[in-house]
Order: C-alpha cells, then sequence, then structure tokens
C-alpha cells in the first residue's frame, strides 16, 4: 500500500483565524466551524487508563473540573467493541469502478463502539481540551464515552452551532463518540496541530471537526463520520496547514473535506492527504481544494462503496473551485465540476480509487 506519510510537511506560524465561509449557492454552506463559547468548560472526561481532566479554563466564566491521571493513553481498537445501534452504514452506492484490493481490516473500524456512559453526556457548553504547558494534559483518552452539547441552532442554518471540543496545539484526543443530530453543534475545533484517534461521529450536525490553525496539522486516524448534509471535515487554515485522514470510514456525506471556499482573508495553500479510508453515499464529492490559492489534495488507496464510475464521473473525487475572499461573490467549480486527475491541485491517479 502506498504511503501518503512519505511527504515532508513544512508547516508554517500561526495567523488570523477565518470567518463566515461559503461556497457556491447550489450546495451547502461551507463555513468556518462555530467559535468556543466565551463560557467554555475545561475537559472532563475519563478511561479505565488515562485521565482526561484539564487545568482551569481560559474563560473567566468557566467551570473548573478536577485533572484526572495522565496514565499513557489506551491504545484498545475500535474493532475489538461492540456495535452500537449507530453502526456504519454499508448501503451499496454507484456502479462499476476499478481495483479490488482491500484495505487493512485491523486499522479500519467499521462500527461506532457501544458508549461506555449509556445514553451520554450533553454538556452545557464547549470543553476546552488544555494542553499540558496550558495546565490540561497532552492526550485525552476518553474510553468511548458519547458526549454532546447543549446545542440551540438548527444543523442546517450552515453556521452558528456550538463546538462540542475546542482541542488546543499539540492534543490527542482518543476513543470519543461525539453525540448524533442537534447535540453534535460544530463537533471539534483544533486551535493547533492535534490527532484525533479512533473519534466517532454518529450523526455530524454542522461539520465533524474544523483545521483552524494557521500551518497546523489536523490527523484524523482510525475514525467513523455518519450522516452529514454537507461537510464532514472543513479546512479553514492557511499557510500550508494540512488535514490527513487515514485508515478511516466516513459514509452518507456532501463533502468529506473541503478547503473554504469564502473566508475571510482567504488564501492558501491548503493540503489534504487521504490514505486508507472507507467512503459510501457520496452526495457531491471526496474532496473540494481551491485552485487559485495553491491547495493540495494526495490521495491513496481510497475504497469506493460500489466502485467509481468513470462514464458517470460518480462519486465525484477531487474537485477543483476558484475561491473568493472576504463574501466577494461565491466559490466557482472549475471544469464543469468533473473530477480532476493528476493535476497540480489533485493529486490522484484512477488506480488509487478501488472498489469494496
Amino acid at each position: 500500500m502506498k504511503s501518503a506519510f512519505t511527504l515532508l510537511l513544512v508547516l508554517g506560524a500561526a495567523g488570523a483565524s477565518q470567518l463566515g465561509c461559503s461556497d457556491d449557492a447550489a450546495t451547502p454552506d461551507d463555513g468556518e466551524g462555530g467559535s468556543s463559547s466565551s463560557s467554555s468548560a475545561v475537559a472532563s472526561g475519563g478511561s479505565t487508563t488515562t485521565g482526561s481532566g484539564g487545568g482551569g479554563s481560559s474563560s473567566s466564566t468557566a467551570a473548573s473540573t478536577t485533572s484526572a491521571s495522565t496514565t499513557a493513553a489506551s491504545t484498545t481498537s475500535a474493532s475489538t467493541t461492540s456495535a452500537s445501534s449507530t453502526a456504519a452504514s454499508t448501503t451499496s452506492s454507484g456502479t462499476g469502478g476499478t481495483g479490488g484490493e482491500e484495505p487493512l481490516g485491523d486499522e479500519l473500524p467499521m462500527e461506532i463502539p457501544t458508549p461506555t456512559n449509556g445514553d451520554g453526556e450533553i454538556r452545557t457548553e464547549t470543553t476546552v481540551l488544555k494542553n499540558a504547558a496550558n495546565g490540561g494534559q497532552d492526550v485525552y483518552d476518553f474510553n468511548n464515552q458519547k458526549i454532546g452539547v447543549n446545542n440551540t441552532a438548527d444543523c442546517d442554518d450552515g453556521e452558528g452551532q456550538k463546538t462540542v471540543f475546542e482541542v488546543e496545539d499539540g492534543v490527542t484526543v482518543k476513543n470519543l463518540i461525539i453525540a448524533g443530530g442537534l447535540p453534535g453543534g460544530n463537533g471539534i475545533v483544533c486551535k493547533g496541530d492535534c490527532t484525533l484517534d479512533h473519534v466517532y461521529w454518529e450523526d455530524v450536525c454542522e461539520d465533524a471537526a474544523t483545521n483552524s490553525k494557521d500551518g497546523a496539522t489536523m490527523r484524523i486516524n482510525s475514525s467513523i463520520a455518519l450522516h452529514s448534509a454537507d461537510k464532514i471535515f472543513q479546512h479553514n487554515a492557511k499557510g500550508g496547514s494540512t488535514t490527513i485522514v487515514t485508515n478511516s470510514y466516513i459514509a452518507d456525506f456532501g463533502k468529506l473535506w473541503r478547503s473554504c471556499g469564502d473566508c475571510t482573508a482567504n488564501g492558501g495553500p491548503r493540503n489534504l492527504i487521504i490514505d486508507n479510508v472507507r467512503v459510501d453515499k457520496v452526495k457531491t464529492t471526496v474532496a473540494g481544494a481551491n485552485q487559485n490559492y495553491g491547495d493540495t489534495v494526495t490521495i491513496t488507496n481510497l475504497y469506493v462503496k460500489g466502485g467509481y464510475d468513470e462514464e458517470d464521473d460518480k462519486p465525484k473525487i477531487c474537485q477543483e473551485y476558484r475561491a473568493v475572499t472576504d463574501h466577494m461573490g461565491e466559490s466557482e467549480k472549475l471544469h464543469g465540476g468533473a473530477s480532476q486527475w493528476n493535476t497540480a491541485t489533485c493529486r490522484v491517479s484512477k488506480s488509487d480509487i478501488k472498489s469494496w
């Protein structure tokens, strides 16, 4: 199997945050993940092996909780856990396709684990996962707890949903289930380099996770994200920032990844790397990248349910856009919206799109 990690990622310094992203009018909003609440709660949670507590909140009105142990994080694979009623859909979509090689089953979870905290916990405010330098810890293992937030904005509004977890620079989040529907809010927002390992989204509300810090890398590994009307992973950060998705299963979604089409002070480049990922029921495209800002999409070992139909170009794999800034018009699909292959932006070969 080819590995996308042979790429050398040179990441720049932090920059200003971007706001109010949108895509072309025919598709749902490509906005930035909602900002964290000013009354964010400090991280709390737990594991049989690792504490998931944190230090004091950065907000003057934040609730404080007791820090837990920082014992090494559990590495129990999600493939050994029992399936819940939110098990990933395996309904076939598409026809034709190439390849037949199976992805690495032990590293690619296909079912969301049964929550260890019953029906789950709905928190009142955004939880900030502070890093060790700021009084928290660098690894938070939630032992497959299901957690959401008391979100009052409708999932279809595109903006304004509360973030469930705001993750500080250098933090790894493991074995976490984000509650589905309205409590899923704006999911997880990474404020620097972050790793989301064995994280599961039952039913994505606004976005599953957002890369929001210029020059940072957001890594998603061995994870599942289901049911999104639009985007799964939103990429707002500029300055050579990178989103990496590996060994994961994504189903029933508009776009797996989108580079912001209309951010305040929009720009790039933004980079996406996908390797050993299964997708099903792709409504719009796997990846949408901004050609005019120098974005890159590198895809290896993408497994499409039912295969890629080359004659009808379904599902779309990598679309190129001409993005805009500061709400000066709408981002435009280039090449009539057709999938692009082996271009400077879409570094994708048809041989790397396989059927399952």
